[in-house]
């Protein structure tokens, strides 16, 4: 009775590790590496890629009163088929312009759009729900300053928090679904779940990876506000590549193709 309780129980554990995920993690400075390494090794259709990404903000910028012109949504569209052709020709997924991959890829950016709009309504709304519960006299006066703060954009203090919570939330908001958008494209997986059971165990690594690229950003941003140079669109039509190239890199390392597949891939080619 006792050797057959053992067996059942290796039995179940070996069971258990055959149906658990493998846990993968990326760090983040060999990636910082490799994706320069691979702009550098192909630098001039890199530099292709930056002058026509470039001439999209550009182009934005020149587009009267910005998102709330109608033409900005033409412009959002030839922007989002932009970013689809660079994915899949970087991926070396041909034909590089694939409408059925575009259409695939709209369904986790939706879902990108709709968990960060979600959130911000979160923030919105949920400090109301208190004062329907009766707590009024007692919640008032945070509620007052919570709402002044949340108001107060501009300030450094409300930068500061609204920054902290969204690099804090970005691995659920943006990286895990920025790469199930990306398997899309190629003509894998688009589920967002998928994204979260394979990145498992990696969410600092995300956090530290949002804090890095959110920092570049800011640090131009200074440097703009300090020089009183205009530099903004020509910063970041550099470093959207170099970010894209990064997050290539980090899906690749959580979506690699099995062995077997490739086999067969290569017979049906």
């Amino acid at each position: 009775m006792i050797r057959m309780q053992k067996k059942r129980k290796v039995l179940r554990k070996t069971k258990h590790k055959s149906s658990g995920i493998e846990i993968k993690d990326f760090s983040l400075l060999n990636t910082i590496k490799s994706s320069a390494k691979f702009v550098l090794l192909y630098k001039r259709t890199f530099m292709l890629w930056i002058l026509s990404n470039f001439a999209f903000l550009y182009i934005f910028t020149l587009i009267p009163n910005g998102w709330t012109n109608s033409l900005s949504i033409l412009w959002l569209v030839g922007y989002y088929v932009f970013w689809c052709i660079f994915i899949r020709h970087i991926q070396q997924h041909p034909p590089y312009f694939s409408l059925i991959r575009i259409f695939n890829g709209l369904i986790p950016a939706s879902k990108i759009m709709f968990i960060n709009i979600s959130i911000y309504l979160v923030l919105v709304v949920a400090p109301y729900i208190p004062l329907f519960m009766g707590f009024r006299d007692k919640y008032l006066e945070f509620f007052e300053n919570y709402m002044e703060l949340l108001q107060s954009h501009d300030s450094l203090l409300g930068k500061t928090l609204f920054y902290i919570l969204m690099v804090l939330l970005s691995p659920y908001t943006i990286s895990r679904p920025y790469l199930a958008w990306i398997s899309s494209v190629i003509g894998k997986s688009r589920s967002i779940f998928d994204a979260y059971k394979k990145t498992q165990g990696n969410y600092w690594k995300f956090v530290i990876c949002g804090i890095f690229m959110s920092g570049l950003c800011m640090v131009s941003y200074i440097i703009d506000i300090a020089f009183g140079i205009k530099t903004k669109v020509y910063v970041i039509s550099v470093l959207a590549i170099f970010f894209n190239v990064m997050f290539i890199d980090i899906y690749k390392i959580f979506y690699k193709r099995k062995r077997g597949l490739k086999s067969k891939e290569a017979t049906n080619n």
